[in-house]
């Protein structure tokens, strides 16, 4: 019986069976690699541009290099900000246009007892607050916000990274009031898998050159992760990355589409709840 199989027919068999096997094996890696990148459009990486403590260099600097390229930021106001009060109608402009306007309180409060907090004013010591306090903090700046920009949902960046007042813990009660919060590491990437949207990572964009951001954003690409920057004066004020390497950033992500999706805060956190809900059915 062997020998019907042996010789050309053997060789006919296997060649003609090559292409069926191949195709099944493409078929059942397909899935995999769609499901490896969960962002709109096909694209490798979310990236969230985010700005905090709603600087003059923002609306002078930022916003303007943000528009000519197309793309959104998100900005964490800190409502007692000078700008705010003199520069509404212009922070109710860029709302208009597609950018986020975030919670960042109303007084930027921060922990003194830590290092290097010798700047925090006895009102802003975020260790003698109450969390009622900070509750009520939160609850007046998105107040606030909706009288600038109309909107009901509001992400949250902690002022300083801190995550307690008076000792306690403000997470359980921060849920209540916001989707998301922002804080910032090494790397800046969120995984996709991780549901945890109120230790949303950032990178510091302090001070770096375009090419240490560029690389941030590439280095997020095998991940697929949802990837953060966290600036605060650009091209001016304090803490500051010089205008030109923010300008080469946003250059370089708006020439590659196809890799990147810039979008903000609320608006990835959004997609990506999405996506694990629908993940798990």
């Amino acid at each position: 019986m062997f020998s019907r199989w042996s010789g050309k027919n053997l060789r006919q068999l296997l060649s003609a069976a090559f292409p069926v096997i191949a195709c099944c094996c493409t078929a059942l890696l397909a899935p995999a690699a769609q499901a490896a990148s969960p962002w709109p459009g096909g694209a490798e990486v979310a990236v969230v541009l985010s700005y905090d403590d709603a600087l003059d260099s923002h609306l002078d600097v930022a916003i303007p290099q943000l528009d000519k390229h197309k793309l959104p930021g998100t900005f964490y106001l800190s409502g007692a900000r000078p700008s705010v009060r003199l520069r509404q109608h212009e922070w109710r402009r860029a709302a208009q246009s597609g950018h986020e306007l975030g919670n960042h309180m109303l007084y930027h409060p921060c922990r003194k007892s830590l290092a290097n907090r010798s700047w925090v004013q006895p009102w802003q010591d975020l260790d003698k607050y109450t969390l009622a306090q900070f509750v009520d903090e939160v609850q007046t700046t998105n107040t606030m916000l909706k009288a600038i920009d109309g909107e009901e949902e509001r992400t949250f960046a902690y002022p300083c990274g801190d995550m307690t007042a008076g000792g306690e813990d403000v997470l359980p009660e921060l849920k209540k009031l916001v989707s998301a919060a922002r804080l910032f590491s090494a790397d800046g990437q969120h995984h996709p898998d991780n549901k945890d949207f109120y230790r949303i990572a950032s990178f510091d964009g302090a001070e770096k050159t375009a090419e240490q951001l560029i690389a941030v954003a590439e280095a997020a690409r095998e991940n697929h992760s949802l990837v953060g920057f966290l600036f605060h004066g650009v091209g001016g004020d304090y803490i500051s990355v010089a205008s030109e390497d923010h300008r080469a950033l946003l250059q370089h992500l708006a020439a590659n589409p196809e890799r990147y999706w810039v979008t903000t805060m609320r608006e990835a956190v959004a997609h990506l709840q999405r996506e694990q809900v629908r993940n798990q059915r």
